[in-house]
């Protein structure tokens, strides 16, 4: 066996005990009373997410090893799984990516949601000519679909904005400090459960987005 393959049944080896931390996660949320245990309920739904998350990331990078995969064509994948989309609107531009998690700390997760973004956006920039925006509004707009219990909505309480900020300065604004952009929060009941992000110009009112 040569390195490599020592190396791929390693890492394989690592995604199976992954795999079983995760059904037991998926087993202690099944069971858990959400209506008498709502914070317990809601704590394990965002460890089994991360979970799947970290998993996500770890099969990725697993594919993407391996000579014959492209790992562009591998993020192409992540990002229509992902259902992230990127488009002009007036004054700006919106993107659309998956839900964001409270708290998030561990990088592999960022990885899962921030690698198809970047290659999404660097894409969009090569078919299309971006203005890059001197004073803008950022808005962040927590979407989640109609029939959504209200408990169910998170508070703002997120470290993914951060990360997402930065991409977003790559393409988007002359720079992303306090003096060149704002940032807006916002939360919405829609028609799928989404983070919708809004990048316009500055003209002294957000009733626009």
């Amino acid at each position: 066996m040569n390195s490599y393959q020592t190396s791929l049944l390693n890492r394989i080896n690592r995604l199976k005990d992954d795999i079983t931390r995760f059904k037991n996660s998926v087993c202690a949320y099944e069971i858990t009373d959400a209506t008498r245990y709502p914070e317990n309920f809601e704590s394990l739904g965002v460890d089994m997410a991360m979970k799947a998350e970290a998993i996500a990331c770890s099969t990725r990078n697993i594919v993407a090893s391996f000579p014959v995969n492209n790992r562009n064509k591998i993020l192409k994948l992540a990002t229509n799984a992902q259902g992230i989309e990127i488009s002009e609107i007036t004054n700006g531009y919106e993107i659309i990516i998956p839900c964001l998690l409270p708290k998030r700390v561990n990088r592999n997760n960022s990885d899962f949601l921030l690698e198809p973004l970047s290659f999404a956006l660097e894409n969009f920039a090569k078919s299309n000519n971006i203005e890059r925006i001197e004073n803008a509004l950022i808005c962040y707009i927590y979407e989640y679909e109609n029939d959504i219990p209200l408990r169910k909505i998170r508070d703002y309480d997120n470290l993914e904005t951060k990360e997402i900020l930065d991409i977003l300065n790559t393409y988007f604004l002359i720079d992303d400090s306090g003096l060149f952009c704002e940032l807006h929060y916002s939360t919405k009941i829609g028609n799928r459960t989404c983070t919708r992000i809004k990048v316009c110009k500055n003209i002294g009112q957000i009733s626009y987005l």
